[in-house]
């Protein structure tokens, strides 16, 4: 399977100019805000030899918090700066780090108490040697809860290190999983397709549920229960496209996709899409009349 063409986040919304009306549930951020959050990192190995870092940000406040996209640690330019990586040689030397180019526009994220925004570093790609460093020496990364637009605060309780022994052999995390709960969730959910190398689902959905928010947030709840019992590999930065035909389902980059669009059926088909992180439902965006973009959580208390 091909990438999404044009990344935004973990999905692209590939959206006409003017096709989405805002419903006026988006929520603007305040410039030259500052937000105090609770950082965890953990180290996670989805597959073999493939080592990520994600970082989960949690509104420890009494009151709701609005966090910029554009202030997140996992997304360029910031993912540079708060986390170091040392080869456990005699003289604990540097790594290389690279750093994407990237930018991202504004955009609020509203937290409630106990809400927390997701992510993820894949070191593999973050530092070209690590699999060679790991083999020779071991690796130790190091963070600090440091952040020009966030004020993160980590336990005291929590190490801010995590050590990668010598020869780390990098076999994949291994979780419990409730197979058959997960083909029911799957059918409830009306899973089509999870692409391969994206938190991204494709979905069978009715027009009508699409056109009913409360139908829409039942279903989305169901896709977060889907998501943290059948793929604990994920953060809570997932997305959902949403089509009313299943053989439609797919990306426009690919050559069925191509296809379909030029004869107008991706258009009519493709009639929804989800973001997680942002907390997002752009519905109907092809449709210039019924088009509207809905701020929508899937937290739930």
């Amino acid at each position: 399977m091909k990438r999404i063409p044009c990344v935004v986040l973990v999905f692209c919304l590939c959206l006409p100019g003017s096709s989405s009306a805002s419903s006026g549930q988006t929520v603007e951020p305040e410039p030259e805000s500052r937000v105090s959050l609770a950082m965890d990192v953990f180290l996670k190995k989805p597959l073999e030899r493939v080592y990520e870092v994600h970082v989960y940000l949690t509104n420890h406040n009494p009151d709701p918090v609005i966090v910029n996209l554009r202030d997140l640690p996992w997304l360029p330019p910031n993912d540079a700066g708060w986390l170091s990586a040392f080869r456990l040689d005699s003289r604990r030397s540097r790594m290389q780090q690279d750093s994407f180019p990237g930018k991202f526009g504004s955009q609020g994220i509203r937290l409630v108490p106990g809400e927390s925004v997701q992510g993820k570093l894949v070191l593999n790609q973050w530092m070209p040697t690590l699999l060679e460093d790991v083999r020779l020496f071991g690796v130790r990364l190091e963070w600090e809860c440091v952040h020009p637009s966030l004020h993160l605060v980590c336990r005291e309780d929590a190490p801010r290190t995590i050590v990668i022994p010598k020869d780390d052999p990098g076999e994949p995390d291994v979780y419990a999983e409730d197979k058959p709960a997960c083909r029911r969730l799957e059918h409830a959910i009306g899973l089509i397709e999870i692409p391969q190398g994206h938190e991204l689902l494709f979905l069978r959905t009715n027009e009508s549920v699409m056109a009913d928010l409360d139908q829409v947030q039942a279903l989305l709840y169901q896709v977060d229960d889907y998501v943290r019992q059948c793929r604990p590999t994920w953060t809570n930065s997932w997305a959902v496209d949403f089509f009313a035909e299943e053989r439609i389902a797919g990306f426009l980059r690919d050559h069925e996709g191509r296809r379909y669009f030029e004869k107008g059926l991706w258009q009519q088909a493709n009639i929804g899409q989800y973001s997680s992180q942002i907390r997002t439902l752009y519905r109907f965006p092809w449709n210039r009349k019924k088009a509207d973009t809905v701020y929508l959580s899937v937290y739930r208390d």
